[in-house]
């Protein structure tokens, strides 16, 4: 798979100082099983239910981007349940990306700016050989806050062919585009649509994946769906969407823990801006000029930061997470969890960064008025002396940047992770880990210079270690075993629904440690590690 870029996501959260990513029916005629068609094209052509495409092989994998899972979200179809994609005539090229769905992108060359709404496209890669037995299948869904992003953005060579399965990676609409709510929008909504039209896209991949995964040599009997921030988020909307039970077996959340919370909405709240929203945009009043309207003109006026995500209430997602879990209602299948040891550093960076275009001083750095405001932002004043007590600065360099960090870190996401890998292992097998590796190399955008302080595990940094990501060659040998360790870890999952070390339990938190060099892949005292008692304790 040709990957656009591997900066859109690191560049939101830089940019920002933030973490940033109606049901398609079965259509007419069946995929056609195997690697190729039968009709001397070879293994590069393959016969979906749509119609044939070609895509691209080479030593270790075949790829084929591009291929619609569903019609173009486009005019009235615009904030509309996801249809289903027309059938073709001859054989579609599928060896290159297609359009990403409509974002500003950031600073070029950062972001993949669009304005293409023609974008619900997946892209499959698969390892070259003939399968002895069909493959698991893993469909991603990528992250970058609901805002930014496409399935293009890694390829999974490596993925697929050391891991020997078959890898989709998925576009769905993004933004207003895909998660504004809107009492106009309600109008004829049955089940909760209206906020939820990226998760209904999401939805139709998977769908489109039961039906043509045995076309690409896949087990449609063994989907694991996976995805990293925004896309974990998104994982976790299907853990509990009814209409999503039996389009997955398995669960990998990465870096978004189901427990957070981060990447959901409520149906009031989300309706709520979705009107104050609309009430600031003077010159297009009333959904049928919206969706009349250039999506360039919609894009800027409805926004395209953080704030977008599933939004829960009605039929659609009638349960967040946390209360589904705790009354198990919800899709039971075997889930690997974890985020990363550093996640906010990355988003502290993004502050330093922040800091220093307003202030125009390029030394600029968080400091300790820095570091208590935040806390204060965030936690209330008395809460915020009570956690800047248990984070001192000396404990952490004497820099208030990694101070900061690992407050964050520890109160939005390992808390979160623990809860959710507890919660969830009442009900079924659950495996958690924790991506520690203190020296991932840099891999932003050029444009941005390394922060002054390690970046550690940050958010994202696990990805060069799954993916195509420019800095993959940076890794030294000891990182590059631990990129086969990971994929090894990954891929079993999918095919096995288990881990190689002891999976969670309510009471046991079995937390497993990934790092290079010798004892780097080990079990860990997670809670103790990230102060989960004294969290617990502030909630």
């Amino acid at each position: 798979m040709l990957k656009r870029t591997a900066h859109t996501a690191i560049a939101v959260t830089l940019a920002t100082g933030t973490l940033a990513a109606l049901t398609v029916t079965a259509g007419a005629g069946t995929a056609t099983a195997g690697t190729g068609t039968t009709d001397g094209t070879g293994p590069s052509v393959v016969r979906t239910d749509k119609g044939s495409v070609r895509g691209t092989v080479t030593d270790t994998v075949r790829t084929f981007e591009g291929i619609p899972y569903a019609a173009p979200p486009t005019g009235e179809r615009r904030w509309a349940p996801t249809a289903p994609a027309k059938k073709w005539r001859g054989i579609k090229d599928a060896t290159e990306p297609r359009s990403a769905c409509p974002q500003t992108g950031l600073t070029p060359p950062a972001g993949p700016k669009s304005d293409t709404e023609d974008c619900l496209f997946v892209n499959v890669t698969t390892p070259r050989a003939e399968p002895t037995k069909p493959r698991p299948v893993m469909v991603y869904l990528h992250g970058g806050d609901h805002t930014d992003g496409e399935g293009a953005m890694h390829g999974a060579q490596r993925l697929a062919a050391q891991g020997d399965v078959i890898v989709v990676t998925v576009n769905y609409r993004l933004g207003a585009l895909g998660y504004l709510a809107h009492p106009g929008l309600e109008k004829g909504s049955r089940r909760g649509e209206s906020g939820n039209y990226g998760f209904l896209d999401q939805q139709a991949a998977l769908r489109w994946v039961r039906h043509n995964a045995s076309a690409f040599g896949g087990n449609p009997d063994n989907v694991t769906l996976f995805g990293q921030s925004a896309g974990s988020h998104s994982a976790c909307a299907h853990l509990v969407a009814p209409s999503s039970a039996g389009l997955f077996d398995r669960v990998i959340s990465q870096s978004g823990p189901c427990a957070s919370t981060a990447g959901k909405t409520s149906r009031a709240a989300a309706l709520r801006q979705g009107e104050k929203t609309a009430a600031d945009i003077e010159n297009m009043p009333g959904v049928k000029n919206w969706r009349k309207a250039p999506v360039e003109d919609l894009i800027h006026p409805f926004g395209q930061g953080p704030g977008y995500s599933p939004v829960y209430g009605g039929k659609l997602l009638p349960l967040a997470p946390e209360e589904a879990f705790a009354t198990g209602r919800f899709n039971k299948v075997p889930v690997l969890q974890g985020i990363n040891h550093d996640e906010m550093r990355a988003m502290v960076y993004g502050m330093e960064l922040a800091k220093k275009q307003t202030t125009g001083d390029p030394d600029a750095t968080i400091d300790a008025a820095d570091y208590r405001d935040r806390l204060d932002e965030e936690f209330g004043k008395e809460k915020a002396a009570t956690v800047a007590a248990r984070y001192p600065v000396s404990a952490h360099d004497d820099t208030p940047a990694l101070a900061l960090a690992a407050a964050l870190t520890d109160a939005q996401f390992a808390k979160p992770s623990l809860d959710t890998g507890r919660a969830l292992a009442g009900h079924v097998p659950t495996y958690s880990y924790e991506f520690a590796e203190k020296e991932t190399p840099w891999y932003a955008d050029p444009m941005y210079p390394k922060p002054g302080f390690p970046a550690g595990a940050g958010h994202l940094f696990e990805l060069p270690y799954l993916f195509e990501i420019d800095d993959y060659e940076k890794l030294d040998p000891a990182q590059r075993d631990l990129s086969d360790a990971m994929i090894r870890v990954w891929t079993d999952f999918a095919r096995t629904g288990k881990a190689d070390w002891k999976p969670t339990t309510p009471a046991e938190p079995h937390t497993q440690s990934l790092a290079s060099g010798p004892g780097g892949i080990r079990p860990v005292d997670f809670a103790e590690d990230h102060r989960y008692d004294f969290w617990k304790s502030l909630s």
